[in-house]
């Protein structure tokens, strides 16, 4: 009896290499090989298809420099913006936004079957289309997709020319996720936190994200994290790196991941410390800082972001760009409802 306890099963950590996958590299085949991957997906909710904002829409080529934008979890590329587009625009940049897998679905268990590897491997394959539009990669990530950023620029060094993380997911708040690594973890969280469901069912955050989760997709999670997000991983990321965060006191901070992880991770990073920069925003009252759906310091983390974009890692404003980034990022009303996904 003993022994069926201790082992009963239980998440575990994944410790896996992803390979960068070939992906069309003239740029209307890359469009139409996304598209194709698109609707083979299976229907999806408005705006959440992953795409190429091409610097030159007229004439789609490959830039000096191209953005990947990986979104947060329960999340979708609307989650950067405007601030994504802004600044691919502001420095002449190609942007592909990413969808990750089992996000942006219509299906309520859309996140059936999803794992660390399949969230790692879509990332990989953003990368791969972000190589193919541009001499140079930034990869922006929100949430999840910093941890997914962070990973890729530990296993694909050469591959990534800077990494700007806005909340990353380097640990959930609290720990959260550790009852799934004790044995029958996982199947206790579907009965007893659950009530026997495969999925959850939360008021969505808005448009952007989705309240149904499938708890496969907080097992990718915690494998995600428990795997990846490591002093080892950490050790082997030399680009320049711009860290964004939510902290005014320890009553008000990220409600959804640990930003004494991310500060630990900060420090554990190989990036030459002139090469890396941190910036708290006090103000953004929110997990998700860039969004203006939801922070009140979105505006703030353009700024700061174009800043360190520009500083760090060496671009140069697009002449002719037209408006200045950030200037139109208005915040929502105070009193709205903070967000927890991401």
């Amino acid at each position: 009896m003993v022994a069926l306890l201790l082992l009963g099963p239980r998440a575990h950590p994944w410790r896996g290499q992803v390979s960068l996958p070939p992906v069309p590299q003239d740029p209307a085949a890359l469009d139409a090989w996304i598209a194709d991957r698109e609707r083979a997906a299976g229907p999806l909710r408005p705006d959440t298809r992953a795409r190429i904002v091409w610097a030159d829409p007229a004439h789609p080529a490959r830039t000096a420099c191209a953005m990947v934008y990986l979104h947060g979890f329960t999340a979708s590329q609307g989650e950067g913006a405007p601030v994504h587009a802004d600044l691919a625009r502001a420095f002449g940049c190609n942007l592909y936004l990413a969808r990750l897998p089992g996000h942006g679905l219509r299906a309520p268990d859309a996140m059936r079957g999803l794992s660390a590897a399949g969230l790692m491997q879509g990332a990989a394959t953003a990368l791969a289309i972000g190589r193919a539009i541009g001499d140079r990669v930034v990869l922006i990530g929100t949430s999840t997709g910093g941890a997914l950023a962070l990973a890729l620029a530990a296993q694909h060094p050469r591959a990534v020319a800077g990494l700007v993380l806005w909340s990353p997911l380097v640990r959930e708040r609290d720990d959260r996720l550790d009852p799934l690594f004790r044995p029958w973890g996982v199947p206790l969280m579907w009965l007893v936190h659950n009530h026997g469901h495969a999925v959850t069912h939360e008021p969505a955050m808005g448009p952007i994200w989705t309240g149904d989760v499938h708890l496969d997709g907080y097992v990718a999670l915690a494998e995600l994290t428990r795997g990846q997000m490591t002093r080892a991983t950490f050790r082997r990321v030399t680009a320049p790196v711009f860290l964004g965060y939510y902290d005014r006191d320890p009553a008000h901070q990220d409600p959804t991941v640990s930003v004494a992880a991310m500060l630990a991770m900060f420090d554990q990073l190989d990036t030459p410390p002139q090469a890396r920069r941190k910036v708290d925003f006090p103000g953004a009252d929110s997990h998700v800082i860039v969004s203006p759906l939801r922070s009140h310091a979105a505006a703030a983390v353009c700024r700061a972001t174009r800043d360190a974009l520009h500083d760090l890692m060496g671009l140069d404003p697009a002449p002719g760009a037209g408006p200045a980034p950030c200037a139109g990022i208005a915040a929502p009303a105070r009193g709205s409802q903070p967000d927890s996904g991401g």
